[in-house]
């Protein structure tokens, strides 16, 4: 071999060495780097509770009816629970706590109370009853299913129809999902009957001319149309035997010499003193963005001299000539529009 080649040989033989050194060199750096480093506060510390949580135990709960929240633990629980029992959701713990109270938050003793709920008896449901004590309170416990229904009577006392009746105590996703708490118990209303008054009272289902001619009802003589009458409608409305789907139309309610005001009590037994305007307008062009087909509204009314006081409920369909009329007047002039008669103290 030539000293020119030898002098090659040992060359590269050189270079193949120094990038072996190199790579030895940055692969020890990396693994010094990768060992963890020993600190005091790394030394014999107990683990914190909050160390075994997960972040997704800790970025959501789902809330009754809200919208879905998978990060809640209870979801996976839940599946857990379904494969070991599909049927567990029927039999879980029931306890509940209530109380009873009237319109003015007061305590209504001797209440009488329903409850059902659903289990695997042979019937798929159980009830029992039970009556408030002095303070208005009552309680079922140690029962198991999943849903429980609660209804409140008394003589003498309106039941709302607006007052939650249904629990729910397997989903915690259901807007009725209840937890029992015996320091807050759910609230009951009952509403007391009053003094009663002898009103007129009913219902007709006018038909309505759909050119816009205005008609006069007669509320203190069975709704018969006359020229004296206490309310006024006119409307312009579809006379297509099939309408289309969105069309135009229009309606108003008039009370001459005297006026509404809108209402959504469940009770509305007493007429305000005022705030009376003489006539509503309901107008549904084609572009509306509130458009509908029809109109269903309640309202107090005020007419006559010297003032007398009533409340109407009324709808009014623009598809057809038609509207749907009920009443209660008092004729004495008083504003007490709660009937003697329970029959016709319902709000309906």
């Amino acid at each position: 071999m030539s000293k020119r080649n030898l002098a090659l040989v040992l060359s590269v033989i050189l270079v193949v060495m120094l990038a072996m050194w190199l790579w030895l060199s940055i692969r020890s750096s990396s693994r010094v780097q990768r060992t963890p480093i020993m600190t005091q506060s790394s030394i014999a510390q107990p683990t914190s509770p909050q160390a075994d949580i997960t972040p997704e135990t800790t970025t959501g709960r789902q809330l009754p009816g809200g919208p879905p929240e998978p990060s809640d633990p209870r979801w996976k629980k839940r599946e857990t629970k379904r494969r070991i029992d599909p049927q567990y959701e029927w039999k879980m713990p029931i306890n509940f706590f209530g109380r009873v109270v009237d319109e003015n938050e007061q305590p209504v003793p001797g209440a009488r109370i329903e409850l059902s709920w659903t289990d695997f008896s042979p019937a798929g449901s159980s009830q029992t009853q039970a009556v408030t004590d002095a303070q208005g309170s009552f309680s079922l416990v140690n029962k198991t299913g999943r849903h429980l229904e609660v209804r409140v009577s008394k003589d003498g006392y309106y039941t709302p129809k607006r007052q939650q009746i249904s629990f729910d105590y397997a989903g915690f996703w259901e807007a009725n999902y209840h937890e029992p708490n015996p320091n807050n118990p759910v609230i009951f209303r009952l509403r007391k009957m009053n003094q009663g008054e002898a009103l007129r009272s009913g219902e007709f289902r006018p038909t309505i001319p759909a050119d816009g001619t205005p008609v006069r009802f007669d509320l203190l003589n069975g709704g018969k149309v006359s020229s004296d009458g206490q309310l006024e409608l006119a409307a312009v409305t579809n006379t297509d035997k099939y309408p289309p789907r969105i069309f135009n139309w229009q309606a108003s309610i008039l009370v001459p010499g005297g006026g509404l005001v809108e209402y959504n009590d469940e009770f509305p037994f007493e007429a305000p003193e005022g705030g009376y305007q003489p006539s509503v307008e309901f107008d549904m062009p084609t572009n509306a963005l509130n458009w509908r087909p029809l109109v269903e509204k309640s309202y107090f009314i005020e007419f006559g001299s010297p003032p007398r006081y009533g409340r109407i409920q009324i709808q009014l369909n623009g598809a057809s000539q038609r509207a749907s009329i009920s009443y209660w007047v008092n004729p004495s002039g008083s504003r007490n529009l709660e009937a003697s008669s329970t029959e016709h103290a319902s709000s309906r």
